[in-house]
């Protein structure tokens, strides 16, 4: 993979990653404002749970194009267990990315194509229109498809089933913790 290509994916995912924080600390703040609201003055703040469920979905919506860069989707990883067929393993990983870059084609056409009746309605504790939450769909579901194609090809290219060819640095990781699939 091209050295450009490979630094604007990585900016891609930090861009992904920063969002993802600032989503989590928005609905960290708008849940404890809530809480705080209705049990301190006995009044509901009426935009609190349409700020949360924007953060939240927003949220999601990357988070699963994270994990795809990173190769944490649902995947087959019986080819461990004979590593001297390359071809078993090249052959479900495609298969398996080609299912996953079909969902994830299938959500962003059919989010963009719900896309402008969402945007005609608007929520009513903060008269945004509901069209932001809808619009999460298409675009991390797209964000995630150029992750799934990057992590096929580098699936596909490493000769050694005993590398993680993926990419797993994340936000405030210290330099000595590594991890792999998930485990630190």
């Amino acid at each position: 993979m091209p050295a450009l290509l490979e630094r604007i994916l990585t900016l891609l995912d930090r861009v992904v990653q920063w969002v993802c924080v600032i989503a989590l600390a928005t609905v960290t703040i708008a849940v404890s404002w809530q809480v705080l609201t209705r049990y301190v003055t006995r009044d509901s703040a009426t935009w609190t749970v349409e700020v949360a469920s924007l953060a939240f979905v927003w949220l999601s919506m990357f988070a699963i194009a994270l994990g795809v860069r990173q190769g944490r989707h649902m995947v087959l990883d019986i080819w461990e267990y004979v590593p001297e067929r390359r071809w078993l393993r090249i052959t479900i990983t495609t298969v398996a990315s080609l299912l996953v870059l079909a969902t994830l084609v299938a959500l962003t056409v059919f989010g963009m194509e719900a896309l402008p009746s969402a945007m005609r309605r608007n929520m009513p504790g903060t008269d945004l229109p509901f069209g932001l939450i809808s619009l999460a769909v298409p675009v991390g579901s797209a964000i995630a498809a150029i992750f799934a194609v990057e992590a096929w090809w580098k699936l596909v290219r490493e000769p050694d089933p005993e590398v993680d060819p993926l990419p797993s640095a994340v936000l405030f990781q210290s330099e000595e913790d590594t991890m792999v699939k998930g485990e630190i």
